[in-house]
């Protein structure tokens, strides 16, 4: 048996080295730690050797945890040609160009929510029936164009609005001349079967969410800027954010174009209609309020008026996959480019933007509560804006700091159980709540891990093994589990207080690719426990009519049920 066990730890521990990976939960941990305050300044000094490396004249970077910004920082001068410049600020205006796009998909899942717009699967032609394209594919299915195609970029729209971008915003690039081109135009596939990024798509998604307003008699002559302003841009409280220039000129940093080390500042374009997908000028201050609402840690000290602006249903959705790319390793949602890190085992979302000059990407780490948003007022070919490079040294501090915090929070509440109980007795009386068809509930002890350990068959030859608990990386201080030859962690189910013999077991699959495709995510499943006294007679904690006391120093494990089959020990 001992040779057995030992076999079993070997492979344990060996799934677990290449298993699916946990995060830690994400707490308010103390900003001044040393070990933040050099992984913040490892990234301003990565900032620096990037922009010298790469030629790169003025930047800015703001790096937001849950609910405040921990990193904020401008770099260089406001203009670059002009030798009389001040100095770049966190304040000063710049265009995001294709981060828009985040804002368009915002719009989108509000009206949705709203019920302006029925169903993200709807025809778009039901509220823009002006809009016409040619189609080779024959079924009426087929030449459907919905919401959701246009904003996970699966429309079979070309690439790029059918005009030349110095005429956007121009008498030659009206509303009118567009959807005349298109309507002469075929679509390049068949909807929802082929990833194509489509800054059309995004323009005519916005242009058709502002179609959706006007069917509700709104009478403003640009529903779509007039909306996202109104109801994105004020209620965050980017007072900054704005698609209009002219309110903006004076405050303005110039893109420059660096070609082999000679920089110049290309004229600014105009957006017109295609606003929807890059017309937006920002500040990293107001982007910075833009990530804090994103990672649904609204605030009020920075002015956001409308806490429940969003769902948070709807932020899942807007941080979903839609359509896997490439092997796995990266897809499109709605708008943010999901991409696998392999350095640290999980999915970094991101949108970039790139024009004229100016270098944009939000990125966000979900798991650890993360947003960072990096503009270059250079044009540079990263298009990560070096936001991967400062994920790679803030994941392993952040890891580090949130296990050891859950860690002193386990000691304390150990410590402060330990000091209480002192003064009671150590049975516990139970207490039963009788209601239709629930769970009832009892109030014991937690259940020791020494009760569980242990080996557990039945007759058709299944296994269930719990192991000692483990310091093992992730998965400190949980049980190691194997069912079946699959390694498995035994966690606290959330009303362990309530009802201690249910526990949660995480499924991993040992495949680092597969992990991918499901976002680094824990398979879980509720498992059952059964005890037994020392009498022999089955402790039914949902049936306690006789209202006995529980000792927990007499209680044993008879039997677990995991997943449909019941095994004893």
């Amino acid at each position: 048996m001992k040779y057995y066990l030992y076999l079993f730890l070997l492979f344990t521990f060996a799934n677990l080295l290449y298993s699916c990976p946990t995060y830690p939960l994400p707490i308010k941990i103390d900003q001044n730690d040393p070990l933040l305050l050099k992984a913040y300044n490892d990234i301003d000094l990565l900032i620096q050797s990037k922009m010298k490396a790469d030629g790169v004249k003025s930047f800015v970077a703001t790096i937001v945890y849950m609910d405040k910004v921990v990193f904020s920082k401008a770099y260089g001068k406001l203009n670059y040609l002009d030798i009389n410049s001040p100095n770049l600020t966190l304040d000063h205006n710049f265009r995001i160009s294709s981060v828009t796009k985040v804002f368009t998909s915002l719009m989108m899942f509000k009206l949705r929510d709203q019920g302006i717009i029925n169903s993200l699967d709807d025809d778009i032609r039901d509220y823009f029936p002006k809009f016409k394209i040619k189609s080779i594919f024959k079924k009426k299915e087929e030449k459907f164009i919905t919401f959701r195609q246009l904003a996970s970029h699966q429309s079979g729209l070309s690439r790029e609005t059918p005009c030349h971008r110095n005429e956007f915003g121009t008498s030659n690039c009206t509303e009118k001349i567009i959807l005349a081109k298109l309507s002469k135009q075929f679509l390049i596939s068949k909807p929802t079967t082929l990833s194509h990024y489509s800054n059309l798509g995004y323009s005519l998604l916005g242009r058709t969410l502002g179609e959706s307003l006007r069917m509700k008699r709104m009478k403003e002559q640009e529903p779509y800027e007039y909306w996202v302003t109104n109801n994105i841009f004020k209620p965050l409280g980017m007072n900054n954010t704005t698609f209009n220039y002219e309110d903006i000129i004076n405050n303005t940093a110039p893109g420059l174009v660096n070609n082999n080390g000679k920089y110049s500042i290309p004229s600014m374009t105009k957006s017109g209609w295609n606003s929807p997908g890059g017309g937006v000028f920002s500040t990293a201050r107001d982007m910075g309020k833009l990530l804090i609402h994103l990672l649904g840690m609204n605030n009020n000290s920075l002015d956001i008026r409308s806490p429940s602006y969003l769902k948070e249903s709807t932020l899942n959705e807007l941080f979903s996959p839609s359509n896997l790319l490439n092997d796995g390793s990266a897809s499109y949602g709605m708008p943010f480019l999901h991409s696998y890190s392999t350095n640290n085992s999980l999915w970094i979302l991101s949108k970039n933007g790139d024009l004229q000059g100016y270098v944009s990407n939000i990125a966000f780490v979900k798991p650890y509560k993360l947003g960072l948003f990096f503009s270059s007022l250079t044009s540079v070919s990263s298009s990560d804006v070096y936001t991967n490079a400062a994920i790679d040294i803030l994941i392993p501090v952040y890891k580090k700091l949130l296990e050891q915090a859950a860690i002193d929070s386990v000691i304390n509440s150990t410590t402060t159980s330990s000091n209480s109980t002192t003064t009671t007795t150590t049975t516990t009386t139970t207490t039963t709540t009788t209601t239709n068809n629930t769970m009832e509930s009892i109030f014991i002890s937690k259940i020791p891990h020494s009760l569980l350990i242990g080996i557990y068959t039945n007759d058709y030859g299944n296994k269930f093994l719990i192991l000692n608990q483990t310091t093992y990386g992730d998965y400190l201080n949980r049980l190691l589990v194997s069912y079946n030859g699959a390694s498995l962690v035994l966690n606290k189910f959330e009303l362990d207080n309530e009802y201690p013999y249910i526990k949660r077991i995480s499924f991993y699959n040992e495949s680092i690719p597969t992990c991918r495709t499901i976002a680094s995510g824990s398979n879980d499943e509720l498992i059952y426990f059964t005890f037994k006294d020392i009498n022999g007679t089955i402790i039914d904690f949902n049936n306690n009519n006789n209202n006995q006391n529980i000792d927990i120093n007499n209680l044993f494990v008879y039997s677990v049920q995991i997943m449909g089959s019941l095994l004893f020990k």
